[in-house]
């Protein structure tokens, strides 16, 4: 009977080593901070999403930019030829 209460003993104790080295490896990864990573992997999506949506952004801002230079251009054009227009009227009839 000493000997299953050794062995019972020494089970519990290999037991307890065990659970104990499952605690202190899930703590050493919080400690490097491996724990939490599917929340840091979500994280990191959703920067990436919004980084992706800026981008877009950022080409249509791009090409309204383009157009509004260019209809800035074509306005400078039609006040260049209407002024043109003006002084011509302004001028004397010449011979």
């Amino acid at each position: 009977m000493d000997g299953v209460v050794i062995l019972l003993t020494l089970c519990g104790g290999f037991a307890a080593i065990g659970a104990m080295g499952t605690l202190a490896a899930a703590a050493a990864k919080r400690i490097r901070g491996d724990a939490g990573s599917s929340e840091i992997t979500s994280r990191l999506e959703e920067t990436e999403q919004r980084l992706t949506d800026a981008e877009a952004r950022i080409d249509e801002l791009s090409k309204a930019e383009e157009g509004l230079a260019e209809l800035h251009e074509r306005m400078e054009f039609t006040e260049r030829l209407l002024q043109q227009q003006r002084d011509r009227e302004r001028l004397p009839p010449g011979d």
